[in-house]
């Protein structure tokens, strides 16, 4: 027997769901059993660029805490926005997912501002309590730059699939402009 409250909630549901896109589940927080190693950034300077035929608003690592910190402890990944990781000098760059509580994709871009790798990374479990950090961190999957590259552009899912960026693609962004901001 389903009551008139009930009633009413499941018709809320169902108009929800038929009103617009299907309802997304939000990521779950972490669970008691495991370790995030760091807290989400707040503050980190912002800019808006365009790249990809879209206006993004981007925050920017230009430190190494915040370029080590990224966009852990996040639990969403907003579209249009993005990240960029200003480092200050060209190499060899590999980045993991530590810490993420979402899926997102990766641009590595070489000192001339070309695309060097692409990458739709998906989210990875968290550190358990019972798990030595070195094991954790030994499993985590990397991305490499595939050469040396100066600058990673973190994006929300999807959105390589949606622009289709080519590997020697140019990113037209004031590259030199970050740089001079960058620690």
């Amino acid at each position: 027997m389903v009551t008139i409250p009930r009633l009413i909630l499941l018709a809320c549901a169902a108009f929800t769901f038929a009103a617009g896109d299907p309802p997304v589940a939000p990521t779950p927080a972490p669970k008691a059993e495991t370790v995030l190693h760091c807290k989400a950034q707040t503050n980190l300077p912002r800019e808006k660029f365009k790249f990809f035929d879209q206006e993004w608003d981007c925050e920017l690592c230009l430190n190494d805490t915040s370029r080590r910190t990224g966009l852990g402890a996040r639990e969403e990944f907003p579209a249009g926005t993005a990240m960029i990781f200003v480092h200050p000098t060209s190499s060899l760059l590999s980045f993991w997912m530590k810490d993420c509580l979402v899926d997102m994709d990766m641009v590595f871009v070489d000192e001339s501002g070309k695309i060097s790798a692409t990458y739709e990374a998906k989210k990875q479990p968290l550190r358990l309590k019972s798990q030595s950090l070195t094991v954790y961190e030994m499993g985590l999957t990397r991305y490499g730059s595939n050469r040396r590259a100066k600058y990673v552009i973190e994006l929300p899912a999807g959105s390589i699939a949606k622009a289709k960026p080519a590997l020697g693609q140019k990113v037209d962004i004031d590259w030199a402009a970050l740089d001079k901001r960058a620690k």
